[in-house]
Formats: structure tokens, C-alpha cells, sequence
């Protein structure tokens, strides 16, 4: 089994308007990649690309409970269409959100997540 530790400090939550009140303990947050993604871990962030030493996390307005599924190109949805052409493998955390369709991310995307 390979194991990836990537650094994280938790700064500040955005706490303006466009941001919803951050529900978990921001302490437990942790890296993974978006295969490594469980079931109920609690997604807070994704990363645009490394800032200096660590990359930075873009928060979303809501965070939302991971539910993984198998990623399908053709499901109609809306979202997984805009991954159809990606190389390489795609996941889908789930269409349990506040948008309610599927979220598929490349599975080597980082992640900021509160494990279950």
C-alpha cells in the first residue's frame, strides 16, 4: 500500500456572505487525493495549483458529504459531461450536494476533506 502525506495548514475560513458557516472541526482537515475520497468524508476545498511551498486551497460555498460512485461520462447529469474528454481517470464524490448533480474530479486532484 502507498501512502501520500501532503502538508496542510488550516488558516482562516472564509466568513463573508459567499460562504456557508464551516460545520466541522477544521483541525481534523486533511490532503488526499480525489480517489482517496471516502465515503461521509466531509469535502471543504478544492486546489487551483501550488502557491509557493503548499498549495492553496479555493474553498467552497458549501461544504458537503462525500458519497463515491463509479464516474459515467454519459449520465446526463450536466457535470460529468465537462470530464469526458480528461485523460486519465475520473471519479465522481457523489451527487449528494448542494448542487445536486454529479461532482467528478481527475482522481489525482487534491482535496481538502474532513475524514469520516
Amino acid at each position: 500500500m502507498f501512502v501520500e502525506f501532503f502538508p496542510v495548514v488550516v488558516t482562516a475560513y472564509p466568513a463573508d456572505e459567499d460562504h456557508a458557516p464551516l460545520l466541522v472541526d477544521p483541525a481534523a482537515a486533511r490532503i488526499v487525493r480525489a480517489d482517496q475520497v471516502a465515503d461521509g468524508d466531509t469535502v471543504l476545498a478544492s486546489f487551483s495549483g501550488a502557491t509557493g511551498r503548499m498549495p492553496a486551497a479555493d474553498y467552497f460555498n458549501d461544504q458537503y458529504a462525500a458519497h463515491p460512485k463509479p464516474y459515467d461520462p454519459t449520465c446526463g447529469c450536466g457535470s460529468c459531461a465537462t470530464m469526458s474528454d480528461h485523460e486519465g481517470p475520473v471519479v465522481d464524490l457523489g451527487d449528494d450536494n448542494p448542487w445536486d448533480v454529479c461532482d467528478p474530479w481527475a482522481a489525482s486532484d487534491l482535496v481538502l476533506t474532513i475524514p469520516a
